[in-house]
């Protein structure tokens, strides 16, 4: 990833990236492998998650997260094949950029279905897994991908902000709950900015038709925004993920860690 010693952070850990063919995604894939990590890659996206798998010697998992079914049958296979869970990512996100006045019911609940309530679904199938494989001073980790777009409103997309909020009190909600019970697990989440990639650039063109950002240089106008005068990139959020999947993290959950070159800090 081009920051540093890379090696052995995950050593003995086992992890489960949903999204896992995306840009983010396969960005956090490549960085747990390189760190020594054993990885379950998800996504719908068979020839997609296959080829990231055979890249860097993962197991691909075709899943349609939204299903409970499919999240029982990947918990009875990592149950016999390695008996624990030490890091669940919830990376998967879809978005339907449209005013709300032409936003349909349908639209919106499949951003919360994919975006929300399979972050819920991961969280809950997983966690009997994740209890079996933290410890209490090794916690086990789930780190939820929000999005800065769940901490302040940005336009033609409000089913997208409106899940992304719901993802970090996800993460709160349960980092304290499962602290209440005992349960050695950490759940923080990380909030994206402007890092480029596809589902960005989706977003970019919805600002630029709601006049937010000139047509003529969008991506100029969207790094102007950012105090650091650019767009982030995927390794930006990858080491994010990385050090809250560490033992390094071991006294971090019921976090937000925002990445976005200053964009909330204005």
């Amino acid at each position: 990833m081009g920051r540093g010693n890379m090696g052995g952070r995950l050593k003995a850990k086992v992890a489960v990236i949903t999204g896992a063919a995306g840009g983010i995604g396969s960005g956090m894939a490549k960085a747990f492998a390189a760190e020594g990590a054993t990885l379950y890659l998800c996504d719908r996206e068979a020839d997609a998650v296959n080829a990231l798998a055979d890249e860097i010697g993962a197991t691909a998992i075709v899943q349609d997260i939204t299903q409970e079914s499919e999240w029982q049958a990947l918990h009875d296979r990592i149950a016999g094949e390695t008996g624990a869970l030490h890091i669940l990512v919830n990376n998967a996100g879809v978005e339907v950029v449209k005013p709300i006045s032409e936003m349909s019911v349908g639209d919106w609940r499949f951003v919360m279905s994919v975006n929300a309530e399979g972050a819920f679904l991961a969280c809950k199938s997983m966690l009997p897994l994740l209890k079996t494989g933290g410890e209490p001073e090794r916690p086990a980790s789930v780190v939820n991908i929000s999005s800065i777009a769940g901490l302040i409103g940005f336009p033609n997309q409000v089913g997208y902000n409106v899940s992304k909020a719901g993802v970090g009190h996800l993460s709160r909600s349960l980092a304290i709950e499962w602290a209440s019970y005992g349960f050695p697990i950490r759940v923080n989440s990380i909030y994206p900015g402007c890092i480029r990639t596809s589902m960005l650039e989706l977003a970019v063109k919805g600002w630029v038709n709601a006049g937010v950002i000139p047509a003529d240089d969008p991506w100029g106008a969207v790094g102007a925004l950012c105090p650091m005068n650019r767009v982030g990139e995927i390794s930006d959020v990858a080491m994010g993920a990385l050090y809250l999947a560490s033992d390094e993290a071991r006294f971090v959950t019921g976090t937000d860690l925002v990445i976005d070159g200053g964009w909330m800090a204005r």
